[in-house]
């Protein structure tokens, strides 16, 4: 089982590597690479937590997230919105290609960018779009 924030729904099937830091980067790699190779794995939504991706942020203490404040408080409020808008429940959980391909479904470039309107990795997503390769690998049968 895999423990992912809310927010990262959107943010696992656009990911690309550049711009990130080395390590989270690299995390980030190997969870969607495990994901992709088995997307009957289990994902647990977790809102306002530390997830498997949050365990390499440079920004990340163990509790919470160090970068600011208003960082945290913002990160938190994505989480709700996105559990929000794809009708989900914190702490539910889902095989990883039922969740994914919701996240892919319901989010496209215009809704994200009402979404993750503040986010600074929304024009990184936007340019980049969906990884054909993940999503793919979701659907394989």
């Amino acid at each position: 089982m895999r423990k992912i924030r809310a927010h990262h729904l959107l943010c696992i099937p656009r990911f690309y590597s550049g711009g990130y830091d080395k390590m989270f980067a690299e995390n980030m790699k190997k969870i969607c690479l495990e994901i992709r190779k088995n997307p009957d794995i289990k994902i647990k939504i977790v809102v306002g937590k530390p997830d498997d991706l949050c365990a390499k942020c440079p920004y990340w203490d163990g509790d919470q997230c160090i970068q600011s404040k208003k960082i945290g408080k913002w990160v938190v409020y994505q989480d709700k919105k996105v559990l929000k808008y794809l009708k989900l429940k914190e702490n539910s959980l889902h095989k990883a290609k039922d969740v994914f391909n919701l996240s892919i479904d319901k989010v496209n470039p215009k809704t994200i960018k009402v979404i993750c309107n503040n986010c600074i990795w929304l024009n990184n997503c936007l340019k980049v779009g969906i990884n054909k390769s993940f999503q793919k690998n979701l659907n394989k049968k």
